[in-house]
């Protein structure tokens, strides 16, 4: 069983609408576990992505170690359909990029990438929102000890230092394997990019997938100590028995989200960041080519 493309990240840069997209067209298979991060050696404090998929269930996160499982996963892909994998850790783990090279040397690579002052920001309101992060406020949050794990740690601004972890991949890689996405961009015009992913993988035009949902969207919390009652590990493994993912997120929108904006970063705290990223990003706009110091704004005028 060979996989014949992997979306690797960023984390918080659209990969949950990108697997959406791509596994409605007719000519693609994408598992049922979202994130499988098969090709990385990371860890999580929810003891729940351990345990073994179930056929037929839908996941957004697992963490598969078993080649016997992971198989598993892609057994009903038909054959003249294009095998696809969705893992964000891809990008971060640092031996995802050989792993997923002698698995296949020609797998296509799509990397989402988004400002890293704006992907750690979302990346906190997220883990604040489920439970992962006391910190009340996102400057707290960057200079509290650093907790050094894939699920549910507070690598909020190293995650976003994305020069080394693309770089791997031009190691591995043929360059013309590898498409960069931008975020900021893709968001604005989904038909018009995500067919240029299509076409990158040879695949035929498709327009028809679904734009009205929105996919793993960051949304403010009410009813916290409810939502903390029930993300204890005893209640929250009795509920994961009787409920699949997508019915669990409709009853956090429906029960627990709030509507309004949410709270927007502070404008020094931004001014710091962007000292903190230049130097990361300039460096990684020589190496993809592409303008990100004016994309995403990061020198003050």
């Amino acid at each position: 069983m060979i996989v014949d493309f992997f979306v690797v990240g960023a984390a918080r840069s659209g990969t949950t609408s990108i697997y959406n997209y791509l596994s409605q067209h007719p000519q693609v298979f994408l598992p049922n576990v979202k994130e499988c991060n098969y090709f990385s050696d990371v860890e999580s404090m929810d003891q729940e992505v351990y345990i073994d998929p179930e056929l037929g269930k839908q996941y957004h996160m697992k963490i598969i170690n078993s080649n016997t499982v992971y198989e598993s996963l892609f057994k009903n892909a038909e054959s003249e359909k294009l095998k696809g994998e969705v893992s964000p850790s891809y990008l971060w783990d640092r031996s995802s990029a050989k792993k997923i090279s002698e698995h296949n040397k020609n797998a296509k690579i799509i990397i989402s990438l988004r400002n890293p002052i704006y992907r750690a920001y979302s990346h906190y309101l997220m883990h604040y929102n489920t439970g992962y992060e006391k910190e009340k406020s996102f400057e707290d949050a960057i200079k509290a000890e650093r907790i050094s794990i894939w699920g549910g740690g507070n690598l909020y601004l190293e995650m976003g230092l994305y020069y080394e972890q693309v770089k791997r991949y031009f190691e591995f890689f043929d360059p013309k394997n590898i498409k960069i996405l931008i975020y900021e961009e893709w968001v604005k015009d989904i038909d018009e990019y995500i067919n240029q992913i299509y076409n990158f993988l040879d695949l035929d035009e498709f327009h028809d997938f679904d734009l009205n949902k929105k996919h793993n969207k960051t949304i403010a919390i009410k009813n916290r100590k409810v939502i903390n009652f029930f993300r204890q590990n005893g209640i929250k493994k009795a509920l994961n028995k009787v409920l699949s993912d997508d019915v669990k997120d409709k009853i956090k929108i429906n029960f627990f989200s709030k509507e309004g904006n949410l709270e927007t970063l502070n404008e020094q705290t931004v001014k710091n960041l962007k000292k903190y990223f230049i130097a990361d990003v300039e460096k990684l706009e020589k190496l993809i080519q592409i303008p990100l110091l004016n994309k995403w704004q990061l020198r003050d005028d």
